[in-house]
């Protein structure tokens, strides 16, 4: 079954089931917003008939810009202790990507606050060690919000999806047993980037909870990053900052800057309603799937561009760091040049054999 966008959403259920390996009796949560139904269908037809149930989490966005603008604020931030309890339940999360995420019109503290059961429950999964799969649905509203055609959306996904895999997976194991062997690791790039951190006694991880997948990731030392990160695309509600440039000293953020001061502004905009370690060092992440190739300002598929890499301030306590904070921000460096310790393993993008 193909929805409007000619996206065969068979073949992506399809995809997300055998990634879980669904078996009978499991109870699978998926997470969903309401232009996903033909997805959703897809994914509850095969849950059932390997001898499984699922639940539905779903939303919209008329209704969460409804709630944003009118619940009242000490609404906005309460936890979902009734779905934490459901948890007990669950043997994975279907998280399906399938919009923007930007609400227009609604402050973006209010916006932080409405993210806190979200983030409960996400938590607690962890916690709980409940796996979470994250699913790309190219449809016409994520189009919308990242300014493409959707059918041009549509074609970038697949694109990504639609790789030999055990390249990737070979390139996700090599770089992590090189990035956990490793004391140091230095990143530059042409548009300015020259960061120093220090990831020793870390473990290093790779990327098997996305569909597309394609990185392997660490979390730094919170008190090592040293040096600059000179981002050549950084998006922000909705909006493409040039050329951003954050300064790190002792693993925080000392300074922002931009040639367009209102893109700086943005970034600190999004520091000032954060709470805890959102300034500091979070994750360096290598990125290998060769079927994305440029940003378009959404990042769960920026994120895996093949030869890129991203780094994060914010919340890194999920994935061995110290980190506690609402805010997790990915930044992705293109065409970077990557040395662990001395050795030399991406060059102005080019993984190095």
């Amino acid at each position: 079954m193909k929805n409007s966008t000619g996206l065969d959403v068979e073949v992506l259920a399809d995809k997300t089931i055998e990634a879980l390996s669904v078996s009978p009796g499991q109870v699978i949560w998926i997470w969903a917003n309401v232009v996903s139904m033909d997805f959703i269908e897809a994914l509850a037809y095969r849950i059932r008939a390997r001898g499984a149930f699922w639940t539905l989490r779903m939303n919209s966005v008329p209704l969460l810009q409804r709630i944003g603008q009118g619940v009242p604020q000490e609404y906005l931030g309460l936890v979902p202790h009734h779905e934490l309890r459901w948890l007990d339940d669950v043997h994975a999360i279907i998280e399906v990507r399938d919009h923007g995420g930007h609400l227009p019109d609604v402050p973006l503290e209010r916006r932080r606050a409405m993210g806190t059961e979200w983030l409960a429950l996400i938590e607690e999964a962890a916690r709980k060690g409940i796996r979470r799969l994250m699913v790309i649905n190219p449809t016409p509203a994520l189009a919308e919000s990242v300014g493409l055609p959707v059918g041009e959306l549509q074609r970038r996904v697949m694109q990504a999806i639609d790789v030999d895999y055990a390249v990737v997976d070979g390139h996700q194991n090599r770089l992590a047993a090189l990035l956990e062997k490793a004391d140091r690791v230095h990143v530059t790039c042409a548009a300015g980037t020259d960061l120093h951190l220090r990831v020793a006694g870390r473990k290093a991880l790779t990327d098997t909870d996305s569909i597309p997948y394609g990185e392997a990731y660490i979390a730094p030392l919170e008190d090592s990053a040293e040096g600059v990160m000179v981002i050549q695309k950084a998006f922000f509600r909705g909006k493409c900052v040039e050329n951003l440039r954050l300064a790190f000293s002792a693993g925080r953020v000392v300074n922002v800057d931009a040639p367009d001061p209102a893109g700086a502004e943005s970034f600190r905009e999004a520091l000032a309603v954060s709470t805890g370690d959102k300034d500091r060092i979070a994750e360096f992440a290598i990125a290998t799937n060769p079927g994305v190739t440029e940003p378009i300002g959404f990042i769960a598929l920026d994120e895996k561009i093949g030869g890129s890499v991203h780094i994060a301030v914010g919340m890194n306590d999920r994935f061995g760091g110290k980190n506690k904070s609402n805010l997790h921000q990915d930044f992705v460096i293109l065409k970077p040049s990557v040395w662990f310790d001395e050795k030399l393993v991406l060059e102005n993008g080019e993984f190095k054999e």
